[in-house]
């Protein structure tokens, strides 16, 4: 299992939240931002990290809606997911196929950490 950590992402529950979020980076902060929060994802470049923002995430039943999620890139998330599973981690969505090209799982953590294991589709 090699997990390597890619993304900070901060998941809000409104398109507005989300795009506050994107104008205290831009704004305040002057880093750069790409994409449109307000449409649902936006990054922020911080050095060496991209903070991703994201309005909701890909599962429903994550309470409470909004908090931190940590993605991180995987060579087999099938694989990685399994040996979660085998240490007793809570599988919030099971291996997926997103529209914008990687395979995709959640895991659930304490006090709303939700952690995404994601490979790029070739």
């Amino acid at each position: 299992m090699t997990l390597r950590f890619d993304h900070l992402g901060l998941v809000s529950d409104t398109a507005e939240k989300n795009q506050d979020l994107a104008d205290f980076f831009s704004r305040v902060l002057g880093l750069e931002v790409s994409g449109d929060a307000a449409e649902g994802y936006a990054e922020v470049k911080a050095g060496a990290i991209t903070i991703a923002l994201h309005r909701g995430a890909m599962i429903d039943d994550v309470a409470p809606l909004g908090g931190t999620l940590l993605q991180f890139s995987s060579d087999d998330v099938q694989a990685d997911i399994e040996a979660i599973r085998a240490r007793g981690g809570k599988i919030a969505l099971e291996p997926i196929t997103t529209d914008w090209g990687t395979t995709s799982a959640y895991v659930a953590g304490p006090n709303g950490v939700l952690v995404e294991l994601f490979s790029e589709n070739s």
